[in-house]
């Protein structure tokens, strides 16, 4: 047997075809070049990785400067002196909302602050160093970010009437206590004690069949003057507010309300104390307590109450105007044969609305006539603020009169 071997020649043929192949093979060239290609690809997506954490620090070190820089506008509104307690205070309420919220952050640093009484601005600026994961490799091991603030509070003065519901029904369910917590929480947002507040007066309405103006008001307003305090609609110039020396208001003796009106007052404890002496009966004669709201508002009424609580002109542009009605029931009362009082009352809102005053309204557990009137009265409704407000427990209604003294303040960031 013969074994047949290629000769030298085709052995060298065959070599030299496999490594030409092999040379040519381009395989494993496109792992190197895939490993290359993904330094780049995890250099972005760590640079992404960073800028959504320095994004999201810088975000809460913002809201933190927003909201100390309005903590310190409300302070000054309030009249607070503006020292380095008022600097303290700021700073610390700063610090607070940022602890615990971030720990990338570092060396944050207030940079700039300031409060100014006249102007009624409050800025600030804060300076910190965010801590990077990835940017190290560059160099950047940390990032400088900057953060700034300003708020400005209203330059305005307010005047502010608060028509309370005392009528009989408010005995139930324990809505005058309701009430009374409500209203004195109010008070207690837009005058605090501690403050020395000069842009906010409020006066206080209470009604049920008629409204206590006391007997020196009665003399000076009302033809029954002599046989009562207590006092109801006028039959002329019903539904404006034509000066009481050309349209008298009549007299009304029954379920006259213990508690008399209070005119424009910045005396937190004077309000509040008359508050407290709230006692629930008779009927719903709500128009009366919208035709003095408007009356403790009016300029044109100025003789009637005494100087403290003499209301602005209507020229007077630094100066608004604003009205809370609030009430439980349907205005089921009046003394003007051919009109009910729901129809006075929404008369006599359209005419407040044209003299600019602002109008809010709270419905208290209120049937659907009650919400109706209101939700006339009431300024409309805009995307940022709410007018008019149906609650239907102490706790809605107290939110409810929260959040009219927190808008009437008037606060906005304006950077």
């Amino acid at each position: 047997m013969f074994l047949k071997v290629p000769s030298l020649n085709n052995f060298a043929n065959r070599m030299q075809r496999q490594y030409s192949s092999f040379r040519s093979n381009e395989y494993g060239s496109v792992a190197v070049t895939f490993g290359l290609a993904l330094i780049p690809v995890f250099l972005s997506v760590g640079f992404a990785v960073d800028y959504t954490r320095i994004a999201h620090t810088k975000g809460v070190i913002d809201e933190a400067l927003d909201a100390a820089v309005l903590m310190s506008g409300h302070a000054l509104s309030e009249g607070k002196p503006v020292d380095a307690k008022f600097r303290q205070n700021f700073e610390e309420f700063f610090f607070a909302n940022i602890n615990g919220r971030t720990h990338l952050a570092k060396d944050i640093k207030i940079q700039t602050f300031s409060a100014d009484p006249v102007s009624g601005k409050v800025s600030a600026t804060a300076k910190s160093d965010i801590n990077t994961a990835f940017m190290g490799i560059i160099g950047l091991n940390t990032v400088d970010v900057n953060s700034q603030s300003e708020a400005t509070i209203s330059s305005k003065k307010f005047e502010l009437s608060m028509m309370l519901d005392v009528t009989g029904s408010m005995r139930h369910q324990d809505k005058l206590s309701a009430l009374k917590n409500a209203a004195k929480n109010a008070i207690d947002i837009l005058l605090p004690a501690t403050s020395s507040n000069n842009k906010m007066r409020i006066g206080l309405v209470p009604y049920s069949e008629s409204v206590n103006v006391g007997k020196t008001v009665a003399k000076k307003v009302s033809a029954d003057w002599r046989r009562t305090s207590c006092v109801t609609e006028r039959y002329s110039n019903r539904f404006n507010d034509v000066s009481y020396s050309t349209s008298k208001v009549e007299g009304e003796n029954s379920d006259c309300p213990s508690q008399k009106v209070v005119p424009l007052s910045s005396n937190p404890g004077t309000l509040k104390s008359s508050i407290d002496g709230y006692r629930a009966s008779g009927y719903t004669a709500g128009h009366l307590g919208v035709a003095w709201s408007y009356y403790t508002l009016s300029p044109n009424w100025a003789g009637a109450w005494t100087s403290s609580g003499t209301p602005a002109s209507y020229s007077d542009t630094n100066v608004q105007k604003v009205a809370l009605l609030m009430t439980d029931g349907e205005f089921n009362t009046i003394y003007t044969k051919g009109w009910n009082s729901s129809n006075y009352a929404m008369n006599l809102c359209d005419d407040m609305k044209n003299k600019n005053i602002v109008i809010y309204a709270v419905g208290f557990k209120a049937p659907k006539a009650a919400e109706a009137t209101l939700r006339s009265c009431a300024t409309p409704d805009t995307s940022s603020t709410t007018y008019y407000y149906s609650a239907d427990s102490a706790d809605a209604l107290d939110t409810a009169f929260k959040n009219i003294a927190n808008d009437i303040k008037n606060l906005r960031l304006s950077k």
